[in-house]
């Protein structure tokens, strides 16, 4: 029987494209498979070649067992990169959560303060402190939110840390600018207050490292706050040692602790200008010093450039309003005194070359002052400890600059003070500090991190 050449389809792919091998073999374009006739059937031989040149896009012409072959070698692919991806993601986020053992917390500090505890230095703090949980932990074991607390200022360990307000707590309280914080040292009061958000007050007691809300119990017995707070501050130093507090009708009021006294806003205007000879033997004296700037031209603007000393000595009403704003600072002199109580002003030291200078510890005997030596970028800070007198007791000269530093206390024979270093990336974590009250030696102890690790609970 003759052989016939029919025009057929590939077996394979259904494609009638092909090209002669021989005389009875074929080639299919599409697909590449072989096939030849006999008499009037088409076997099949297929050999597929995957090198093969076709000029057709993919997919367009690809044939269904390419087609098959293809999805069979992607599908274990897609697994293993699936599951790659995922071992990669959980990995992760463990490494930012500190993993499964550890937790990441990354504190920013509101407030920062030395205090003296048990004859030792340590330091209270404010912060608003954010927990980094991981796959798999139990995120109701940590509370976003702002912590209160005090840490050791020579080895930091905590000493207590407690929470004021969680996140949530803090939005529906409508307090999210908490930064708006506050903390002073009331001398006649011998009382530490921090002032939260303009509306919460609390006491600080180092010696038994307690921390109390004072808001309510502070004006227990007044009448005129029988309304609540609606909003409370410091009042300026110069107009003695107490808050100005608003009432929730909307009424203005002064209170001074020390003498446990709350005086209306014309009350206290009258009160801060009263004679000593009026001030019913309550009467005191003081001793302080204040540090007046000069700017040497414009370009130092409020930076100063030249300092000096005053010893200052006034009356003053114990616990109660004062008006010590003293200094004429068009005349550069004292001179303004409404209530005849400044005895006396006195400068201590010439003008002398200072930026960005402050006193940052003062008592009857001495002083401890800080400034830059120039205004060039990298200079380096200087503290120097004086007498009464003015006299340089000695000069100590860091090796670097500090974008912040904190008021000093003197605990035993050291200064302790914290302060934050102009680094390389012009960040640094808060560390303390100690100067020996004789010589001036220093010692760096601690750093209080912005983000470590902890152990998950």
């Amino acid at each position: 029987m003759a052989t016939k050449l029919k025009a057929v389809k590939c077996p394979q792919c259904g494609s009638e494209k092909h090209e002669q091998i021989d005389k009875k073999r074929y080639r299919c374009l599409n697909c590449g498979t072989e096939f030849f006739l006999d008499d009037d059937d088409i076997n099949i031989n297929v050999n597929h070649h995957y090198d093969f040149q076709s000029s057709s896009t993919f997919g367009s012409d690809l044939g269904i067992g390419m087609k098959l072959g293809i999805v069979a070698l992607l599908i274990p692919l897609a697994v293993v990169f699936i599951f790659v991806f995922f071992l990669f993601q959980t990995g992760e986020s463990s490494v930012a959560s500190g993993g499964k053992d550890s937790v990441s917390v990354r504190e920013t500090f509101e407030e920062m303060i030395p205090m003296i505890h048990d004859g030792k230095a340590c330091v209270f703090y404010m912060t608003d402190r954010d927990y980094t949980v991981g796959f798999g932990q139990d995120e109701s074991k940590y509370v976003n939110g702002y912590y209160l607390g005090f840490r050791d200022a020579t080895t930091g360990k905590v000493l207590v840390d407690q929470l004021f307000m969680s996140e949530e707590d803090a939005r529906d309280e409508s307090v999210s600018s908490i930064s708006n914080t506050s903390i002073s040292y009331l001398q006649q009061a011998h009382r530490w207050f921090l002032i939260i958000g303009k509306r919460y007050v609390f006491e600080i007691e180092p010696k038994s490292l307690a921390i109390k809300d004072v808001s309510k119990l502070l004006f227990k017995g007044k009448q005129a706050m029988s309304t609540g707070i609606s909003s409370i501050t410091f009042i300026d130093s110069d107009y003695g040692e107490g808050f100005e507090v608003h009432n929730n009708l909307a009424e203005t009021y002064y209170y001074f602790p020390a003498s446990n006294r709350l005086y209306s806003e014309e009350a206290f205007k009258f009160a801060k200008r009263l004679p000593p000879s009026e001030l019913n033997d309550e009467v005191r004296d003081t001793t302080y010093w204040e540090m007046h700037k000069k700017n040497i031209s414009e370009e130092t603007s409020s930076a100063g450039g030249l300092l000096r000393l005053w010893k200052v000595h006034a009356k003053y009403h114990l616990g109660d309003p004062q008006d010590f704003s003293f200094y004429n600072w068009i005349s550069q002199t004292f001179s303004y005194d409404p209530g005849n109580r400044l005895v006396s002003a006195t400068p201590v030291t010439n003008w002398f070359i200072g930026f960005n200078g402050g006193v940052v510890y003062q008592d009857a005997q001495r002083l401890l002052i800080t400034f830059y030596p120039s205004m060039a970028p990298d200079a380096n800070s200087v503290f120097q400890l004086r007498d009464r007198n003015g006299n340089i007791l000695w000069t100590q000269v860091f090796d670097y600059q500090f974008n912040e530093i904190s008021d000093a206390i003197l605990c035993g024979d050291k200064f302790w003070i914290w302060g934050t270093r102009k680094d390389i990336d012009n960040y640094s974590s808060p560390r303390i500090y100690s100067f020996n009250l004789k010589d001036g030696k220093m010692e760096e102890h601690i750093s209080i991190p912005y983000e470590y690790k902890i152990e998950a609970k």
